[in-house]
């Protein structure tokens, strides 16, 4: 049996209908500029004025950046986040400085943020690890009022997930989202920048067209725009978000119930006032086997794939290391968390019989 770490999922239902309207954008020649509905429904679904679509995560991040001209100023990142985090910062002329990671949750550690803040800082990029929105959010954005701080929300793992109510990306000045295949919904590739501030929105919507504005172009700007197919894909998407976030809690809830009683693994635990998005399945493996060892146990003797969040961190790039003096060390907590650190698979169609096979396979290595 092989069990994937994760995929996209497409209800059979939808199969039609999708297509259907796909057809309709093909016979019409309506194949841009038409992304005003999802863009509407996704800013409802957030809680949140408006939502611009892009063609990425990583351009989400960019634009609303470019908006706050960080040129030669420092935002604060996640060591613990996937390079696009970092590198939309150095593409809208910033300076990236790395944070440490907090085990309890796999998000950035609160006290080193504040660490790090000094008189250069423009703002602060927070990640939403796994889809776990950091339990500190609110503490984190009062602290960013005080200092005159931008809060970026990157929610790339996070689309459903929720922290008193409050969805992920609603919470900060600007929520950035990805729909790349792997993540909760997908538009094939794409992303969405979510806000309260209507001149966040309309600024994003000049720079993903040309920095074109009533024709003029008035700010420099990129093709950023999200094809009309993906929006459609989008729509179909979104309706299912909160069925696709009720499954995933299952499959973790199974998972830990499995898995609670296991000497060599460590759970990430979840409060009750924070909805997971589980885009990814954690765990901590404690001193039998690095996480490298049990990938390479678990691909090689039962066929299962698996993933991390993220190792090496972002700091130990080469990249980074090389451009901005990072080294060994910088980091130890992510640096110790993540060697041990693997995510099992997980995604909304997996059957009883592959979640079986893997919990027992982990188990049988584990026990």
């Amino acid at each position: 049996m092989h069990v994937k770490n994760t995929k996209p999922y497409i209800p059979q239902e939808d199969i039609n209908p999708l297509l259907k309207d796909i057809q309709t954008a093909l016979e019409t020649g309506n194949l841009t500029f038409s992304t005003e509905k999802f863009e509407e429904e996704f800013a409802k679904y957030t809680g949140t004025k408006y939502a611009v679509a892009v063609n990425s995560g990583t351009s989400a991040i960019e634009a609303p950046l470019r908006y706050y001209n960080i040129k030669d100023k420092e935002v604060i990142v996640p060591t613990n986040t996937f390079v696009a985090s970092a590198n939309a910062v150095v593409y809208a002329g910033g300076v990236p400085v790395m944070v440490d990671m907090d085990p309890n949750n796999l998000c950035a550690d609160f006290e080193d943020i504040k660490r790090k803040v000094t008189n250069y800082t423009a703002g602060i990029i927070i990640v939403a690890s796994c889809g776990y929105v950091p339990p500190y959010m609110f503490e984190l954005k009062k602290f960013c009022e005080e200092k005159g701080l931008f809060l970026l929300e990157d929610a790339a793992h996070a689309h459903g997930a929720s922290i008193k109510g409050y969805k992920a990306g609603s919470i900060g000045d600007i929520g950035s989202f990805s729909f790349f295949p792997t993540k909760l919904i997908t538009t094939g590739e794409g992303g969405m920048v979510t806000t309260n501030s209507k001149e966040i929105a309309d600024y994003v919507k000049q720079v993903r067209h040309h920095g074109q504005k009533n024709g003029l172009m008035t700010e420099m700007g990129y093709n950023w725009r999200m094809p009309t197919l993906s929006a459609i894909l989008g729509r179909y998407q979104l309706k299912r978000l909160d069925s696709f976030i009720t499954r995933r809690n299952e499959i973790a809830l199974k998972d830990a119930n499995a898995f609670q009683d296991i000497e060599e693994i460590e759970l990430i635990k979840v409060p009750e006032h924070i909805t997971h998005g589980y885009w990814k399945y954690p765990i901590l493996l404690k001193s039998k086997y690095t996480a490298k060892e049990f990938q390479t146990i678990l691909k090689e003797k039962y066929n299962i794939d698996t993933g991390t969040v993220y190792y090496p961190p972002v700091h130990l790039q080469p990249y980074y290391k090389e451009n901005y003096g990072y080294k060994e060390g910088d980091m130890s907590s992510s640096e110790r968390n993540l060697k041990r650190e693997i995510c099992l698979p997980i995604f909304v169609d997996i059957t009883d019989e592959q979640l079986n096979y893997v919990i027992e396979s982990v188990k049988k290595e584990l026990k």
